[in-house]
């Protein structure tokens, strides 16, 4: 308490311990009622939420069956609880962790060799696995398609997404986010009676509009982006197999 507050409850006769006390007490019950309020909103918000599209997703769940990307299993898990409770942009800003996780293990996995080896000789067999730490996206989506991990098709469509989803969420850059669309919009100024039209808005420059905008496509591409990225996983993981199997013939 400063001492002008106190000066103003002497003045009036309250004893200035005594009032704190109360108003402390005060704001706790007020917070403990804000609390209440969130936990309830939040726990039916998961119960609907998880009522309503786990079915949908349950499938990313049942442990697919790769070998050389089991430890993205929990990165897997995390992303479906983001789009089962339609946390869209958490669940892109995963997917693009998950995409350069699946792309730097492939480079790991291609110069250690896709033959298992011994726990006793591991700081060897993986080596390399430094090496690719601070690569930069387009790096490891070239050296990839070098070395005939991703084919052309998927270097062209890592590419995009690069540029577009990874680089715009990464960075925060509505521009690179919805490069694709339009650049200006149309609306309607409902702050008066006369609901005059608004032309030529360019809502990639606007803040606010920027928010709403990377929102909504964030709604719109979350579970495509993650889809495609785990099916390009398990196409490098049928390319390990393979690799695998005609190295031991």
């Amino acid at each position: 308490m400063d001492e002008k507050t106190r000066e103003i409850y002497e003045k009036y006769g309250i004893n200035p311990e005594e009032r704190e006390i109360e108003n402390r007490k005060i704001i706790e019950e007020r917070y403990n009622n804000i609390d209440s309020e969130n936990k309830a909103f939040l726990d039916s918000l998961f119960k609907k939420a998880l009522e309503e599209n786990f079915e949908h997703y349950k499938h990313y769940l049942r442990n697919p069956r790769f070998y050389y990307f089991t430890d993205l299993k929990s990165t897997i898990g995390e992303i479906v609880k983001c789009l089962i409770t339609e946390s869209h942009t958490a669940a892109i800003t995963l997917t693009n962790h998950f995409l350069e996780r699946i792309l730097k293990l492939a480079l790991i996995q291609k110069e250690s060799g896709t033959q298992p080896s011994k726990i006793t000789d591991w700081n060897e067999t993986y080596s390399a696995s430094d090496k690719y730490s601070g690569w930069i996206m387009n790096d490891t989506i070239c050296e990839c398609k070098k070395l005939k991990i991703i084919t052309e098709n998927q270097f062209k469509e890592l590419t995009h997404l690069r540029q577009t989803i990874r680089n715009g969420f990464s960075h925060y850059s509505p521009k690179k986010i919805l490069r694709d669309s339009e650049n200006t919009i149309d609306l309607i100024d409902k702050s008066d009676s006369e609901n005059k039209k608004i032309e030529g808005l360019n809502y990639k420059e606007i803040p606010t509009l920027q928010n709403f905008f990377v929102r909504k496509f964030a709604r719109e591409n979350s579970e495509e982006y993650f889809d495609y990225v785990f099916n390009l996983m398990l196409s490098i993981e049928r390319h390990f197999k393979t690799e695998y199997y005609e190295n031991a013939k």
